[in-house]
């Protein structure tokens, strides 16, 4: 135990920091004393530099302070780093993560999160081509990196895989309507589903990829030993 010159109470060693000037290599004041006096010196500096400075101690033990959405929230609901010492970013997570999704369309196409948002409603919140639901790919020229519509993901990869060619997806959708015009009624249709799955045994298991091989009973020893058991086992 130590105790504290500044609170006064005796408290065990992992309540202080380190300090290897100090004989015991334990810092002077305790963590909860020196980071108070820390904060009231950062305080003092800032205000003698003319700066204004935050006051936090309202907020309640188990949140923090988000400078983006200007609210405390819970610590569980905030950023994490490994680069500050306190272990938290700079945001909470849904401001983050709002801000990455705005970084993510600008970086990635030049547009904005509204410019998206206006282009999805002018498409009534369907992909440009099958007309499905809430499409989620923004398609773009990849060869002027211009920016097309909004795109399901069937689509979408069906477009790069076809190499983005015109000429390849007419001839795709020749291809499809010749041989739908060909075969007409008597076209083959797609089995409905696998092969029957066993649900129950009835005396011996059937011949086949469905048989199960038989168990064998592992015991770790050799051959010698594995006799040496069997003939324990029989009493002999």
């Amino acid at each position: 135990m130590k105790t504290c010159p500044d609170c006064g109470e005796s408290k065990p060693h992992s309540a202080f920091g380190r300090n290897r000037a100090l004989s015991d290599g334990l810092s002077f004041y305790c963590r909860e004393c020196l980071r108070r006096r820390n904060n009231a010196w950062y305080r003092r500096s800032r205000e003698e530099l003319g700066k204004q400075v935050r006051d936090h101690s309202w907020i309640p033990d188990g949140f923090r302070w988000c400078p983006s959405c200007r609210q405390p929230v819970a610590a569980a609901d905030y950023v994490r780093s490994r680069t500050t010492p306190s272990g938290f970013g700079s945001q909470c997570k849904s401001c983050h993560n709002r801000s990455s999704g705005e970084g993510y369309w600008r970086r990635r196409y030049g547009l904005t999160k509204a410019d998206v948002d206006r282009l999805r409603a002018a498409q009534g919140d369907r992909c440009a081509i099958c007309g499905d639901c809430s499409p989620g790919h923004l398609d773009h020229d990849h060869e002027s990196g211009a920016v097309r519509a909004l795109l399901c993901q069937r689509c979408n990869n069906g477009l790069g895989l076809l190499k983005d060619d015109p000429a390849v997806l007419r001839a795709a959708a020749e291809y499809v309507e010749r041989h739908r015009g060909e075969q007409g009624e008597k076209r083959p249709r797609p089995a409905a589903g696998r092969r029957p799955q066993v649900t129950a045994r009835v005396g011996k298991p059937p011949v086949g990829s469905n048989r199960r091989p038989p168990v064998t009973r592992r015991t770790g020893l050799c051959s010698r030993g594995r006799a040496l058991l069997a003939a324990r086992e029989a009493g002999v």
